[in-house]
């Protein structure tokens, strides 16, 4: 990819946060993202398939961050398990009060994100970047099940952090402290 396309990459995902940020992920406009990014439609066009890739590129570079953000905290806890339980609490936790989830959640965030998302599979595949190299600790410890690839580990966690999502913010299931549900 040449340093032009990238370039116009970066502003169009920059614009596409921009026009999120103003009037939330569900009414991102395509010409509106363009014209942020000082572009045409058809120049957006050759280089993102549709309106949610440019969404999803979003939401992945906040997650990035967010998961940036907590590597060091999650660095000092010794054991990949409770690691990666603490990461999911904290993930969900981050996730329910970001601008993004809030303006999703008041329209039905778990369908919202299932169509931007890409559905299922291009949701573990878009998350098992960040939690690969938990799983990878896992595995060394011997800690997953014979069979148990980073991508079926990576799919549970999707499903327990969606699970989570759904819950609502700030409950516990069962009257669970935050402790208990780590």
């Amino acid at each position: 990819i040449s340093e032009r396309a990238t370039d116009l990459r970066r502003r169009l995902v920059d614009a596409t946060e921009a026009v999120m940020r103003r009037n939330g992920p569900l009414t991102v406009r395509v010409d509106e993202v363009a014209r942020l990014a000082g572009c045409s439609r058809a120049t957006l066009y050759r280089h993102v398939a549709d309106k949610d890739e440019l969404v999803r590129e979003v939401l992945i570079r906040l997650a990035r961050a967010r998961a940036a953000a907590m590597a060091p905290d999650l660095a000092r806890i010794d054991d990949p398990a409770d690691r990666i339980a603490e990461g999911v609490v904290r993930t969900v936790e981050g996730i329910q009060d970001e601008w993004w989830y809030t303006a999703l959640a008041r329209h039905g965030a778990t369908a919202a994100v299932a169509r931007i998302g890409g559905g299922p599979q291009a949701f573990v595949a878009l998350t098992a970047p960040l939690v690969a190299p938990f799983i990878e600790q896992l595995d060394a410890h011997g800690l997953l099940r014979p069979g148990i690839t980073v991508t079926d580990a990576t799919e549970w966690l999707c499903v327990v952090t969606t699970g989570l999502l759904a819950v609502g913010a700030g409950e516990q299931p069962a009257g669970r402290s935050r402790a208990e549900q780590v």
